[in-house]
């Protein structure tokens, strides 16, 4: 097989990878498009908020699988990579269990909510 032809083989394969890339940034910001024409649509606010944080976790898995090529990685990697992230949110939810709206109020404004 002639050198050429290695090359052209090599290059192949890469412009597929770009273009996938290319592709998975547009189809991003057309969901940032979504998001931000959600927001401004007269929604409950529950509704709104469980599009918005699916819509993220979308993108979030676009990001993580294609541009930090874990797709392209062992499945050891990606396992590994999805401990510490379910360690992460387990400590988040923890932390926002833990306090309440209350707890970053001034002394006197507790004491004026409880009629003191």
């Amino acid at each position: 097989m002639s050198e050429a032809a290695v090359h052209s083989i090599d290059y192949q394969g890469e412009n597929e990878k770009f273009y996938a890339f290319v592709n998975l940034a547009l189809f991003m910001a057309a969901i940032t498009g979504m998001e931000l024409v959600i927001i401004f649509i007269p929604f409950p606010n529950w509704v709104t908020m469980s599009i918005i944080v699916v819509l993220s976790v979308v993108k979030f898995l676009g990001v993580i699988f294609w541009f930090m090529h874990l797709i392209y990685d062992k499945l050891f990697c990606t396992v590994l990579f999805m401990m510490g992230l379910v360690i992460a949110i387990c400590t988040a939810a923890a932390l926002l269990c833990l306090f309440s709206p209350t707890d970053v109020l001034p002394l006197g404004a507790i004491l004026q909510m409880r009629g003191f």
